[in-house]
């Protein structure tokens, strides 16, 4: 068993041995419960991930401070506002990622690292390691993105997990089955990125102040 500062040195090494250097894992320190629609990104409605259709379970926008950093559409098989189901729900499922100014991508890298590492045991996180890192190399190739440009994270059973930079992919597939689901729960886990983010996602709307206290 790795002791935890050993176990973020280990990341941190797969990081920077794929180029990716020195900027803050807090990215997304705010965001606000509201669709990409807000800020003028409109995501279709259904798409088609290796002939399965998927629906647009929800979106929302990623803030650091009152800068707008991106919006992110999630995709599943069948539309729901629970989190649990989304999980246990089998088949294709895609993150989509509308930048909305220009970055480094590997600041996106940096928030799912951090993020896996919140939402998972330190045994988890381990053997996720090396898919991390391999996402960490694929990114480095990538190194900036604009303003418009469209990320997207798809998994595909049996295939495993790809990266899409403007519809070309960026590598192979990451064939570890567990990765994806690890990359989801950084936006929809018990510690999310931010509770709003994953509300937008999850399309949720809290119940009227009064009928919550019926």
């Amino acid at each position: 068993m790795l002791h935890p500062q050993k176990l973020r040195a280990c990341v941190a090494s797969a990081c920077f041995a794929a180029g990716l250097t020195g900027l803050s894992l807090g990215l997304s320190t705010g965001a606000h419960a509201q669709s990409a629609d807000t800020v003028g990104v409109h995501y279709t409605q259904a798409i088609k991930v290796e002939g399965t259709p998927l629906t647009l379970n929800g979106t929302g926008v990623s803030y650091r401070a009152v800068a707008k950093l991106y919006t992110v559409g999630l995709y599943v098989p069948q539309k729901s506002s629970k989190a649990d189901v989304i999980f246990s729900t089998n088949g294709p499922k895609e993150l989509r990622f509308v930048m909305l100014q220009g970055m480094r991508v590997d600041e996106i890298g940096k928030v799912i690292t951090k993020g896996i590492e919140s939402n998972s045991s330190r045994e988890e996180f381990f053997r996720l390691i090396p898919a991390i890192r391999t996402m960490g190399e694929q990114f480095s190739r990538i190194r900036r993105m604009n303003a418009n440009d469209v990320l997207s994270v798809e998994y595909v059973p049996k295939r495993g997990t790809m990266f899409y930079v403007n519809g070309a992919p960026v590598g192979l597939p990451i064939e570890d089955a567990t990765f994806f689901p690890a990359v989801l729960r950084v936006w929809l886990g018990n510690h999310p990125t931010t509770q709003d983010l994953k509300d937008a996602l999850l399309d949720f709307r809290a119940p009227p102040v009064l009928d919550a206290l019926l």
